[in-house]
């Protein structure tokens, strides 16, 4: 008898063998139409196509839509990290579902340079204020610069710019990192080892109104901040990323959805290419986020959500399942064994709300603004997150096992340098870097080496 051959499907991955994977069954039909394409072409795990999409997604939506479920306002930011093996493709997916918001970003670049132009070609004495560039997407950019780009995505603000206020009203914003560790590291180089720094980005999480006071005397009030995280991260980088005795002890940990891609297969060289017309739907669904209203062929537009403050209520059966699974989590804390696990169910509470909120602005972009009951999530949404959230559950107790288990013993002596600077900063990651290199005298540049795990 001939030996039975199995054939995988082409761009099949194989991940995660004893554990679930993060089903997309609850997405609309164009947005795994979508997911599929990118990773059946290039063959890169499913999970980390599906977080950029949902990040993308909430971050053009932005302040337009928050989830009110009953008692407390939800708006729509979740922080992702896609974690895998170098060389797994991790970056690429991220990079390629992003692009949509960049092509935004540039637009509001290009409408700033214009004003800038006329504003510089006013003499100096007539001029108002120097006007400030809006952006959705950040990269590497100061904490300064961040509130800054916060504060205008304000729907009150930006006085100085009324057309950029009327296209970007409720803004959202997302950072993307590849290899999320150096985001953090950056971090570190400031005063008190970048605990403050950390501070705000708890507070981001929240949404929490927070007030910058800066130096040349003008301070900051940015109301209900939208900042969305996306990052990828090396297996290997987990503990020195996320095992800090900050972290373990702060709930920054927790804030994050983890995807962690195990026993992942390498293809050989393809030469497909993703179809344009799937890439340019997603193109449109981002757009149509953004703006919130769908451009019919016919000449109307149809708003997704009409409601001014854009609440989203639960309805019937979706409180119903959120009540469940609330008390289900409730009950999850309390037999917890450790402060940090219970603070996993904690986050979760919330994040399932955020997340089945996403899905439910992707079923408004799908049904093109047809839906009558735009302002009511239907039950639908909130059992495929739900389903979702078990996925993260499991993540984020295998990263928390990953971080807590102690790395092999081995002598100081038998250290070179670099392992017992490594070890002491794993220790003490509050040191200044500044400080420690002047006080063994090294550069900061070689103490941030150390820490991002990139020397030989």
């Amino acid at each position: 008898m001939d030996e039975k051959i199995t054939i995988k499907p082409k761009g099949s991955l194989s991940l995660n063998k004893q554990r679930p994977e993060l089903p997309i069954d609850g997405l609309p039909a164009s947005i795994q139409n979508y997911i599929n394409a990118v990773c059946g072409i290039y063959h890169c795990p499913r999970e980390f196509v599906t977080t950029a999409v949902l990040a993308t997604a909430s971050t053009a939506i932005g302040k337009k839509v928050v989830v009110n479920e009953g008692i407390y306002k939800n708006p729509l930011v979740l922080w992702f990290v896609s974690v895998a093996r170098s060389g797994s493709n991790k970056s690429y997916p991220m990079k390629l579902v992003t692009q949509p918001l960049r092509r935004i970003d540039e637009e509001l670049y290009a409408e700033y340079k214009r004003e800038y132009d006329d504003w510089k070609a006013i003499p100096a004495k007539d001029r108002a204020d120097e006007p400030k560039c809006p952006a959705i997407v950040l990269d590497d950019c100061t904490d300064e610069r961040r509130s800054e780009i916060l504060f205008m995505n304000n729907d009150t603000n930006e006085p100085q710019n009324q057309s950029v206020a009327k296209r970007g009203n409720k803004r959202g914003a997302i950072g993307i990192y590849p290899e999320l560790k150096g985001m953090f590291d950056s971090k570190n180089q400031y005063q008190n080892g970048g605990t403050s720094a950390i501070s705000k980005l708890l507070r981001l999480f929240d949404c929490e109104d927070i007030k910058v006071d800066r130096k040349n005397g003008f301070t900051m009030l940015i109301k209900d901040p939208f900042f969305n995280i996306i990052g990828d991260l090396q297996t290997g980088m987990l503990r020195s990323t996320f095992g800090s005795e900050l972290f373990m002890t702060n709930g920054l940990n927790q804030r994050f959805l983890f995807s962690v891609a195990e026993d992942i297969e390498y293809p050989h060289r393809s030469h497909e290419t993703l179809p344009y017309g799937i890439a340019c739907e997603w193109a449109q669904t981002v757009r149509m986020l953004y703006e919130g209203i769908y451009h019919s062929p016919d000449g109307n537009h149809y708003t997704l959500v009409r409601s001014t403050d854009g609440e989203v209520s639960l309805g019937k059966e979706a409180d119903a399942l959120y009540d469940d699974y609330h008390n289900y989590l409730q009950d999850k804390k309390a037999m917890a064994d450790c402060d940090y696990v219970a603070s996993i169910y904690s986050k979760l509470q919330i994040q399932v709300l955020r997340y089945a909120g996403i899905v439910h602005v992707l079923d408004l972009a799908e049904q093109r603004g047809m839906r009558c009951d735009y302002n009511i999530m239907r039950k639908e949404p909130m059992e495929y997150a739900i389903r979702c959230m078990e996925y993260f559950e499991q993540m984020a107790l295998l990263v928390y096992s990953r971080i807590a288990e102690q790395p092999p013993i081995v002598k100081p002596e038998q250290m070179n340098k670099t392992e017992l600077l490594s070890a002491f900063l794993r220790l003490y990651p509050d040191v200044p870097q500044g400080q420690l290199a002047k006080l063994i005298g090294v550069s900061p540049a070689y103490i941030s080496k150390i820490k991002s795990g990139k020397t030989g």
